[in-house]
Order: structure tokens, then C-alpha cells, then sequence
């Protein structure tokens, strides 16, 4: 069923009016980059209107920038409306976009709709965010026209001109691409000349671009870099859309975690309570944003529903274990199952975190894949684990089996030992390699835990 909004959108684009061309366009601006696709490829070059799945694969004669174009592919699935697109505009074919420039600059990519280019779907990125455009160009059409409907194996020679990095970095960009095909009888066919030169706006102000079809975009006039306007659907519109980030890697986590406002107060409270007795816990928003502090019992504390929330943290007692036990990692599986899973990197964003008496602090962070996180324990499996843990430490702080080797000089548990301790219950609980383990020293300092060649935990410490 059609929204009002919609309705009144259909209306407008037929409409024979004067007023008709300026209304057309200054919707287009809105909805150019509308909503999510349908599906953008298909396996034969004679049958575009039947794309066939969900994922990206190059079919562009040159080698391109597939990194940026699954990127922003990724940022058009999670702001569109795949249903509104498709039935007023088309599809994007994905397969056949072209990047322009180095450093992720320009991106063009076809629209097609009745076995037609409908227009061009123009991409840039400026800072951390994209912003998407209607091109209307028809050079731009027929260049993708061929690309998408010749036969491909009658493609005989295709040379593209690329620019420099100093062009890029410059705010402009030239391609320019040249090929020829051959006709069916084998003579010499239509050669192809294409140049297309994109600048990034310069000065405050940028195109009203919105994946929402309903957002105003900062008002008439366009909207500018400082207002999202309209309902942006998470930071759309006029100030554009966030372009997906590198992963950050397991140092650069946990320090950029420390840093955020909110987190090392809730830390030092739960330190404090670990000196006491019961354990309390926290989940943390992906801002550093705290919840509420939760109570737990004697040993355990249950983080509850993780959605929202990125990782989580909590206490261990005089009398506990000084490292995570197999709870605290099931409660990371739950983290990484809330993660939101535009972006397949976002599920190694959870962790959940542990402090206890004599300065013990550990971190783990998740590393498999989403698949691995919906991994599922029973609570008779859970208290198997646990019981196996218990046991293991006995061992371990028993002088008789492994002399002094796991114990500090009162007969208490090491780091050594916790940390064999940690990567064994991994082991057994299926997950060898899809947790990462850190301990954080009392100055700060973080050490990423992991195993040697003889199977004995190492520590490397972050720069």
C-alpha cells in the first residue's frame, strides 16, 4: 500500500504542468538515492531485467574499486526501501558500477528498469560520509547500455584512463574509456569514446541527497552539510550517509573503548565492588553510553537483553576466579548476536569485559563470524563448563601436578594460569580462535593474550 507521501510523488511525476521539469528534479534530489535495491545482479549479459541474488560481483571489463563499491552497496541496504525503488525507478546493478578516482572518490553504477538505463546512480564520498546522486547524462546511458547489454564475448578491446591520486585529491576526477566490439558476422563494430569528469562541491554546502523518500533535507533550497533534516534514517540527507569503517584492530579497540565518556567511572565502581563481594555488572552502548548498574548474585550476573548495547562488563569477588568463565563468554555470543548486521564486521565489535581483586582486568572481544555467534548452549551445558572450569583451576594451583608454575607466592591463581585456564575452556567449548583475549595492566597498559607454538599463553604488548 502506498504511503501519502508516495501518492502524492506519483501524482506530482504526472502531472503535465509547467512546473512539471522543476518538481521532477527537485524529487529526484530527495529520492535519487531512495531506498534499498531489489537485486542488482544477473548471470547473463541478455537478461538484466532478472537479477539473481544479493551479493556484489564485478562484471566491469576493468579491474575496480570492489571494496568501495560493496561499501557503499552495504550503506543503500540499510537506509533504502528496496520495495519503493525497484517499483518507481528500478534496479541498481551493482555488478556493472564503475569507480573513479583513488581513495574511494566517485562511484557510478546503472539503474535499470524495462530492459533500459533508466538513469545513473552517481556515488561520492567526502570525509566519513557518502552521498548519492541522479545523474541524468546521456553519454552516461549509452556508455552503460553497452557495458550491461552487449555481449560480452564480442567485447574486443576496452582501455579505461583512470586518474592520479593528485587529480583525486584535487576534488575532481576524469575517466575516460574506450573499447570496441566486434558484430555478429565478426567485422568491426561501434567503438566507444566515454569521458566523464566528477568534482566534488566545494564551499558548506552539499546536494540534498536522501535514502528516505519522505525526509525535507534541510528545506527548499537544497539543504546543506549541517542539517540531516526529515526523518534522515540514522545520519542521512543533506549531511549524507556513514560511509562503513575499517575494523579496528584489537588494540585500537579496547583503547578507543577506555577513552569514551562513561565507561572508566563504571569500571572503578565495579573494581571497587570486586573487593567486596557479589557480583554487579554494566552494558555499554557503542558511544560509551552506560546502562544502569545490574545486580547479580554471589558469583554471576546476567547482563539481560544486549540489544542496543556493544559489550558489557562486570566484577569478580575475592573468592571468584579472576578471569571470564564460560557464562561470561556465552554473554558475549549474545553481544555479538545484537550487533547490527549491516555491516558482517559489526559482530567483532562486541566484548565483554571482567575486573577482580590484586588489579586482574581481562577484555575479550568477539572474532568469528555472525554464523559462529549463534552458536547455543543449553544451561546444562553452561554448568557442565562451569564445573569443568572449577576443576581446572584446582589443578592448576596445585603444586603437586605443575609445581609453581600457575600460582603466585600466597598459592592464588596467576595471570599465566587464568589465562590457560581461559583458552582451554575455549577449546572445549567449541570456540578455539573466535575470542580474543586482552589483560590490562594496572597503568593501562593493554597485552593481547595468545598462544605460542607449545600451546602456553604469550602476551604482546599494544603500541
Amino acid at each position: 500500500m502506498k504511503t501519502h507521501f508516495q501518492k502524492k510523488l506519483f501524482n506530482l511525476l504526472n502531472q503535465k504542468t509547467p512546473m512539471r521539469k522543476k518538481i521532477i528534479l527537485r524529487l529526484f534530489l530527495i529520492i535519487a538515492f531512495a531506498t534499498s535495491m531489489y537485486s542488482c545482479i544477473h548471470d547473463d549479459v541478455y537478461s538484466a531485467s532478472e537479477p539473481s541474488n544479493n551479493e556484489y560481483q564485478s562484471k566491469s571489463p576493468w579491474k575496480e574499486d570492489e571494496k568501495y563499491i560493496k561499501n557503499v552497496k552495504a550503506v543503500f541496504d540499510e537506509y533504502g526501501n528496496k520495495d519503493y525503488f525497484t517499483t518507481n525507478f528500478g534496479s541498481i546493478y551493482w555488478d556493472y558500477a564503475v569507480t573513479m578516482g583513488t581513495n574511494e572518490s566517485f562511484l557510478e553504477a546503472p539503474v535499470i528498469k524495462n530492459n533500459k538505463v533508466s538513469f545513473v546512480l552517481l556515488v561520492y564520498k567526502d570525509g566519513d560520509r557518502v552521498f548519492f546522486k541522479r545523474k541524468e547524462d546521456e553519454e552516461s546511458k549509452k556508455f552503460f547500455n553497452a557495458l550491461v547489454f552487449n555481449d560480452r564475448t564480442k567485447l574486443k578491446e576496452a582501455r579505461l584512463n583512470n586518474p592520479t591520486s593528485g587529480e583525486a585529491k584535487a576534488g575532481c576526477v576524469t575517466i575516460t574509456t574506450t573499447w570496441t566490439w566486434t558484430n555478429d558476422d565478426g567485422s568491426a563494430g561501434p567503438t566507444y569514446v566515454y569521458t566523464d569528469m566528477q568534482c566534488l562541491p566545494s564551499g558548506p554546502k552539499l546536494p540534498c541527497q536522501a535514502v528516505d523518500v519522505d525526509a525535507n533535507c534541510g528545506g527548499s533550497t537544497g539543504g546543506s552539510g549541517g542539517s540531516s533534516g526529515g526523518s534522515g534514517g540514522g545520519g542521512g540527507s543533506g549531511n549524507g550517509y556513514p560511509y562503513p569503517q575499517e575494523p579496528k584492530n584489537p588494540c585500537e579497540r579496547t583503547q578507543n573503548m577506555f577513552l569514551k565518556a562513561g565507561v572508566q567511572p563504571k569500571i572503578d565502581e565495579l573494581k571497587a565492588q570486586s573487593t567486596v563481594g557479589g557480583e554487579k555488572g554494566v552494558k555499554f552502548k557503542a558511544d560509551g553510553t552506560p546502562s544502569p548498574t545490574i545486580s547479580g548474585g554471589a558469583h554471576s550476573v546476567n547482563l539481560g537483553d544486549k540489544a542496543g548495547y556493544q559489550g558489557g562488563y562486570h566484577n569478580h569477588t575475592p573468592s571468584g576466579i579472576p578471569m571470564l568463565s564460560p557464562p561470561d563468554i556465552d554473554q558475549l555470543l549474545g553481544f555479538a548476536r545484537a550487533q547490527p548486521t549491516s555491516n558482517p564486521a559489526n559482530v567483532n565489535n562486541a566484548y565483554m569485559g571482567m575486573v577482580a581483586p590484586n588489579g586482574m582486568h581481562y577484555v575479550i572481544w568477539f572474532n568469528g563470524t555472525y554464523q559462529d555467534a549463534l552458536t547455543n548452549f543449553s544451561q546444562q551445558q553452561i554448568d557442565s563448563y562451569n564445573a569443568d572450569y572449577q576443576i581446572l583451576k584446582n589443578d592448576l594451583t596445585t603444586p603437586l601436578l605443575y609445581g609453581n608454575t600457575y600460582i603466585n607466592s600466597d598459592g592464588s591463581i596467576n595471570n599465566l594460569g587464568v589465562e590457560t585456564l581461559f583458552f582451554e575452556t575455549l577449546k572445549s567449548m567449541g570456540l578455539d580462535g573466535k575470542v580474543n583475549l586482552q589483560r590490562i595492566e594496572s597503568d593501562g597498559t593493554v597485552k593481547i593474550i595468545g598462544l605460542n607454538s607449545s600451546n602456553q599463553p604469550v602476551s604482546t604488548t599494544c603500541s
